[in-house]
């Protein structure tokens, strides 16, 4: 039963993240805290977004933003084991609960909706962003739409921004699931909630595909901005009842 009930809450988590760009691991996270050990969360969700993403890597392939990947990638993979590293030996709960904050802040930044960018995002920044990002989703097990701010800001739209951070999320999950492996934070049990939620995140990419090709870029704008300052709240939440 209670992979039937991952299946399910990996196919709506993979739905709702790619209509408005990311989120997935955010949503899921509450879920897993509630059902398996703290120092399982991370790597379940990991293993899941690595099946989910391909998935959504090879359906919006043809409008990856190159030229971003290219300094994003890098950042990502390193970011990336050193996270997995630190995640066996520090509380996450103050990143949880900063992230939160920021994300929040994305009201005002783009002064609900109302303003199409709230900063200058140059390309050479997607370097230090994908490294930093990377650090901490591999201690958290995810960071939602975190980099969506910097996509928005540096003029991502719609399927370009999907794409492009699909296919970084795709090394990154990689790089990760490695990373923990080698640590002996992934075992047989975990591998299989992993299995179940990622064979469901298939199946909702699939499903947003259609969805995201009726959305005119407003309303995509729309779903993603609403979408930030909620997974500040679920991070913020998360973060807090880690302490209690």
């Amino acid at each position: 039963m209670i992979y039937l009930l991952l299946f399910i809450a990996g196919a709506i988590a993979w739905l709702i993240s790619t209509v408005a760009a990311g989120g997935a691991a955010m949503l899921l996270i509450p879920l897993l805290g509630l059902a398996l050990a703290p120092q399982a969360v991370a790597p379940t969700i990991t293993i899941a977004a690595l099946m989910a993403n391909p998935s959504r890597t090879f359906v919006f392939w043809d409008h990856i933003a190159w030229p971003v990947v290219r300094y994003l990638l890098p950042g990502s993979v390193i970011g990336a084991v050193l996270g997995a590293f630190t995640f066996t030996l520090v509380p996450a709960a103050l990143l949880q609960f900063l992230l939160g904050l920021f994300l929040l802040s994305t009201i005002w930044q783009f002064k609900f909706g109302k303003r199409k960018r709230s900063f200058a995002m140059p390309l050479s920044g997607f370097l230090p962003l994908g490294l930093g990002v990377a650090f901490i989703s591999g201690l958290i097990g995810g960071t939602g739409p975190v980099m969506n701010p910097f996509f928005l800001n540096h003029g991502l739209e719609k399927e370009q921004l999907v794409a492009t951070k699909a296919f970084n999320s795709l090394a990154l999950q990689s790089t990760k699931l490695i990373s923990y492996i080698g640590l002996g934070a992934v075992g047989f049990e975990i591998g299989l909630y992993g299995l179940a939620i990622g064979m469901g995140g298939v199946f909702g990419v699939f499903w947003a595909r259609h969805h995201l090709n009726k959305i005119n870029d407003q309303r995509f704008r729309q779903y993603t901005l609403w979408l930030m300052p909620i997974g500040g709240i679920v991070l913020i939440a998360k973060a807090i009842s880690d302490q209690v």
